[in-house]
């Protein structure tokens, strides 16, 4: 995928497009962005430890041909299979478009849902040029995603009822699909989102994703995302939000598929009392690499973070975490806690953890830390002491280290799925008799 021919489909897509001069503008902004740059190399920090080789030369059209109607019959079926609630209010969207047709058509008052061809005020101040500097592969994505689909809240609405997204790589041939999602969550509002990566296909595919948040005044939202692709995928995503005044996210990631998977979180806590956790685990099994990259900044004063990453690292898998906190001059009575524990399964698992630290006031309260270890031996002699198993000892107490996080993930149908799914992964499961 030379930067060379992405030019020339860049080109051809966008004479194709019927979109606004302002859109198109600000397309050619980000593609003169990415020549710039380039794709991230080892040779960049923040990607010492993940090669974006496989997705470079991986022969992947950012530019794909909309779907035939075998291919969105095959996609129904497939999403029927894995849907998370039946009765939620749900979007679909195939190959990084949003699908009407598998799209329930519920509407609550106060929550709009559009496709937009151009940028959302208030979600301006989160992409442009220093997007695209610090995320290259941000700038890929805007070049090439035709319309973004705008989630609204207005001011003072409360939706307790979970809005699920639901991505699926249908492709029969190499794609690389650019879904743009931007959320602009009013004041005193609250909603939760699900984001559902799905895809069985076992044809190569790379799935490039942005997600921007813009949360006004004393809003709460609960975002999880659940990805489960198939073990021969590729998945990048960035997500950047920026929090109001006593503004509060959730934040909830559980990644169990994809062969490269590379997560990045950049939240701006910019006015007084904005709030924010992050929760996260992840399976690197049989060769995956899951990659989170996180930064947290503390704008202002008295904001709030929390920050818990497990990872489970199993034969030949490789699990990366760099989590950052920033707290700026301003921020005096910032409260940063983060954490990453991983457990490594196999002699040829490998774990590179990197939290960090930058702090530029006195009146903060932070702490960091991370842990690298095996199964405890006294836990494992317990269990087969009171007539359990060795393998089965073995998986119960794997599950136990992740379903710390799960349990924090308030969504029931999610918090179950991805529970079955993990324990799925691990040692006889099937002989556990029903403890899960």
């Amino acid at each position: 995928m030379s930067t060379i021919n992405l030019q020339e489909v860049f080109d051809a897509s966008l004479d194709q497009s019927d979109i606004s001069a302002a859109s198109r503008s600000l397309r050619n902004e980000a593609m003169v962005s990415f020549h710039e740059t380039g794709f991230p190399s080892r040779k960049h920090e923040s990607w010492r430890y993940t090669d974006l080789k496989p997705i470079v030369s991986g022969g992947f059209d950012p530019s794909p041909q909309p779907i035939n109607s075998q291919q969105e019959k095959k996609a129904t079926q497939e999403i029927e299979k894995s849907i998370l609630d039946s009765k939620a209010l749900r979007l679909v969207f195939i190959n990084g478009k949003l699908s009407t047709n598998n799209t329930f058509p519920n509407e609550f008052n106060g929550l709009s849902i559009s496709k937009k061809t151009e940028s959302y005020k208030s979600i301006d101040v989160l992409q442009g040029k220093e997007l695209f500097k610090d995320y290259p592969l941000a700038a890929l994505n805007t070049a090439f995603s035709q319309h973004e689909t705008l989630i609204m809240l207005d001011e003072g609405i409360q939706i307790t009822k979970p809005l699920h997204l639901i991505h699926i790589n249908s492709g029969t041939e190499p794609t690389a699909i650019q879904p743009k999602i931007a959320i602009d969550i009013g004041t005193e509002s609250e909603l939760t989102i699900v984001q559902h990566y799905i895809g069985s296909n076992p044809e190569p595919s790379w799935t490039n994703s942005v997600t921007l948040i813009n949360q006004n005044k004393g809003s709460l939202l609960k975002l999880y995302r659940f990805q489960e692709y198939h073990h021969e995928q590729f998945h990048t995503e960035l997500l950047k939000s920026r929090l109001s005044n006593n503004a509060e996210l959730k934040l909830g990631y559980v990644d169990l598929g994809g062969k490269l998977v590379r997560n990045d979180v950049h939240i701006d806590l910019a006015e007084p009392g904005a709030a924010c956790s992050i929760d996260g685990v992840f399976l690197a099994m049989n060769g995956q690499h899951i990659d989170n990259h996180t930064l947290i900044e503390h704008s202002a004063p008295s904001t709030t973070s929390q920050e818990s990453f497990r990872g489970i690292i199993g034969e030949h898998g490789r699990g990366v975490f760099k989590g950052k906190v920033v707290v700026h001059r301003d921020a005096q009575g910032a409260d940063a806690q983060q954490s990453s524990d991983n457990l490594l399964l196999s002699e040829h698992g490998e774990i590179d953890a990197k939290p960090e630290l930058e702090i530029y006031t006195d009146d903060v309260k932070c702490s960091h830390g991370t842990t690298v270890g095996e199964l405890d031996l006294e836990q494992l002699f317990y269990l087969c002491s009171r007539g359990v198993n060795k393998t089965t000892a073995k998986g119960l107490l794997t599950f136990a280290f992740a379903n710390t996080i799960l349990q924090r993930i308030e969504v029931p149908e999610v918090r179950k799925r991805a529970a079955s799914s993990i324990a799925g992964e691990l040692p006889d499961y099937q002989n556990w008799g029903g403890l899960l």
